[in-house]
């Protein structure tokens, strides 16, 4: 498995690839993305992708650098750590992203009803970038534990 440091390497490595190709759409005048994506929202996904690469990991389910991230609000991420067993539901393609998300949204909904903020005041867009941009760094993680166990299994 890659270590940390590799993880981290290898999703901003994804990320630029990303932005240049969403650069290029954004650039062609007649895509229809245009209509869709514009600079703010390329700007929410990035800040989401790295703030997923560097605080929610899969591995939030050890005492990894992500989790240790958190400092005193690493508690926020006790039940998971719990619930989960390492490398088991937590890198599952589809249950692992999800699980971290919905921790996360738990969390978010909370603060904002404390803070007097309406959820439904904020636009689905930036829910939906903020959404893709975390759940991406999150598969990229997975797709890399995966692909360097195929690998190290080879040799």
């Amino acid at each position: 498995m890659p270590d940390g440091k590799t993880h981290e390497i290898i999703n901003v490595a994804v990320l630029l690839i990303v932005l240049s190709v969403l650069s290029y759409i954004i650039w062609e005048e007649n895509s229809i993305a245009t209509k869709y994506i514009d600079t703010y929202l390329i700007l929410v996904f990035s800040m989401s992708y790295l703030f997923a690469t560097f605080f929610l990991s899969p591995d939030l389910d050890i005492n990894s650098t992500p989790y240790k991230r958190w400092k005193m609000l690493r508690i926020l991420w006790w039940p998971y750590k719990v619930i989960f067993k390492h490398r088991g539901f937590s890198h599952h393609p589809i249950i692992g992203p999800l699980s971290i998300i919905l921790n996360l949204a738990v969390i978010v909904a909370a603060l904002l009803l404390l803070a007097g903020v309406e959820p439904r005041s904020i636009p689905s867009s930036l829910i939906i970038a903020t959404t893709a941009g975390m759940v991406l760094s999150i598969e990229v993680h997975i797709v890399s534990d995966s692909l360097v166990s195929k690998m190290k299994s080879m040799f």
